[in-house]
């Protein structure tokens, strides 16, 4: 799964220290070891659901501040695959496709 999260643990880090507190303090308010706190403002760690909900409520960060806003599909084929690809495809899936897709060329060059 593809998420946005290269903004998330700077908004959380930042919203922190304008709160003054300090990761032991927020991590013992969140039910997280300061370790786990430390990884997710590094961006080493996504929270689950529930525990990001919190996080950006308690600290009150606005969700679409750190998350990209929804975007209607591409119109031309290309830029619905390659939104496909980038948004909805994991690692697996993304080199399965690859590899369709240079089997498909191959085919093509070899005349069939």
């Amino acid at each position: 799964m593809h998420t946005s999260t290269t903004k998330l643990g700077a908004a959380i880090k930042s919203a922190r220290k304008s709160k003054k507190l300090t990761q032991l303090e927020l991590s013992e308010e969140l039910g997280i070891t300061p370790r786990y706190l430390q990884a997710i403002e590094n961006e080493k760690k996504t929270p689950s659901y529930p525990l990001l909900l919190y996080i950006l409520s308690y600290l009150d960060i606005p969700a679409d501040s750190v998350f990209p806003p929804y975007k209607s599909l591409p119109s031309s084929e290309i830029e619905q695959l390659l939104y496909f690809i980038h948004y909805k495809c994991n690692q697996r899936e993304i080199s399965v496709l690859l590899s369709t897709a240079k089997a498909l060329v191959e085919t093509r060059e070899e005349g069939f």
